[in-house]
């Protein structure tokens, strides 16, 4: 009998985990932002192995005051930023945030970043769940104007 309550108690713990081992990230890194800038980009990619969609509810960071998701979209010729309201990883798929589309927006830095230095990130989950990463700095000036990786693409954040 002690046994069986004893893998039921066991049991019990693990559920959350293991229901937060759906979710994975990877690819997590931060733009080094210049030094008087008090905030950053992020990006990472979100998988979800799981059989259901998976909403992140929210993100923190040791880095920062107020981590944010953000979209960007064009309206009337002008690319628009904007807090995501929803983030919703579908079941067997992933959420890309990359440089020129979706991405971590990293407001109030807690101190400067400079390359090679590492974010601590929460993700968490509507399901009670969080993963947790570390997201190195990258200094990816030089870099921009001819790495496929990044796209050339030129933010100002």
């Amino acid at each position: 009998m002690k046994v069986k309550v004893l893998l039921l108690a066991a049991l019990m713990l693990l559920m959350p985990s293991l229901a937060a081992a759906e979710i994975t990230v990877e690819d997590a890194w931060v733009r080094m932002p210049p030094p008087v800038a008090d905030t950053a980009a992020g990006y990472l990619t979100l998988k979800n192995s799981g059989d259901h969609d998976v909403e992140v509810v929210s993100v923190e960071s040791d880095a920062a005051t107020k981590p944010e998701f953000h979209s960007m979209s064009m309206h009337d010729g002008m690319m628009h930023m904007m807090k995501m309201d929803k983030v919703i990883i579908p079941a067997h798929g992933e959420l890309k945030f990359e440089s020129g589309g979706n991405h971590l927006m990293l407001t109030g830095l807690a101190r400067p970043l400079n390359a090679g230095d590492h974010v601590m990130l929460t993700i968490k989950t509507a399901d009670g769940g969080s993963v947790m990463v570390h997201a190195e700095v990258r200094d990816v000036r030089m870099k921009d104007s001819n790495d496929s990786d990044h796209g050339g693409h030129h933010h100002g954040h």
